[in-house]
């Protein structure tokens, strides 16, 4: 089965935060997104675990 994607507001919604704290956070790691289509970036689960990492400290 393939690996769930998410968006940045996905990933917000699944931590419980804003959007904008997700893109900031982003930005701030450097991380490249694993797919794009379109306008869209999508992110693995292991990326959601690198900004919910990043966000404890």
């Amino acid at each position: 089965m393939a690996e769930e994607m998410y968006t940045a507001a996905k990933m917000a919604k699944a931590l419980h935060i804003s959007d904008t704290v997700v893109k900031k956070t982003l930005k701030e790691l450097r991380i490249e997104p694993d797919a794009k289509k379109g306008a869209c970036s999508y992110y693995g689960a292991a990326t959601l675990e690198k900004i919910k990492r990043a966000l404890k400290k």
